[in-house]
């Protein structure tokens, strides 16, 4: 009984201090999550096919390093360690986006409120059952690791793709 409450208490943790990774992620890394948010917002179809190739290079050489002993293993597990910081600066600017969208809707208007509220709805959106876990969290998934690979690269869309997205309205600060 002590493992059960063990793995659930280690779940509830885990869900309750993401948000407040995303949000520090956001204020520590402003620049990373804004041009992450912006290739998610203009261009997410090139996201996706540059996330897909980024997983399943991050997937090769977790495989081929996986049985390699003690030193092969330490650069699988870095690997997947590298994948998964990938992923949360994606994430963060899937909740920086995510905020931008709720702003218009929450009074009074709070950007760390908002940063906390798309992080939440994007934990909440992958934790729901079938389809969220097995359509919603992987298709975003490789969608922000894609963004955020375009964001650490520092390749911003092009003007044209920019023109071209939906205008997010401009909030004012209350």
């Amino acid at each position: 009984m002590a493992d059960v409450y063990t793995v659930l208490f280690t779940l509830i943790g885990m869900l309750i201090s993401l948000p407040g990774l995303l949000v520090a992620l956001n204020l520590l890394l402003p620049k990373a999550a804004q041009r992450t948010q912006t290739r998610l917002q203009t261009t997410p179809g090139k996201s996706f096919a540059l996330g897909l190739v980024v997983t399943a290079v991050l997937a090769f050489f977790i495989l081929l390093f996986r049985n390699g002993g003690g030193p092969g293993q330490f650069l699988a597990i870095s690997t997947a360690v590298l994948g998964m910081g990938l992923g949360t600066i994606g994430a963060a600017g899937m909740s920086r986006l995510l905020s931008e969208k709720l702003a218009p809707i929450s009074q009074p208007y709070s950007e760390l409120k908002n940063l906390l509220r798309g992080a939440v709805v994007y934990e909440l959106a992958c934790l729901f059952p079938i389809v969220g876990w097995f359509l919603f969290a992987p298709l975003v998934g490789i969608t922000v690791l894609g963004a955020a690979a375009f964001a650490l690269l520092n390749w911003l869309p092009r003007p044209a793709d920019v023109e071209t997205a939906v205008p997010i309205p401009a909030t004012s600060n209350q």
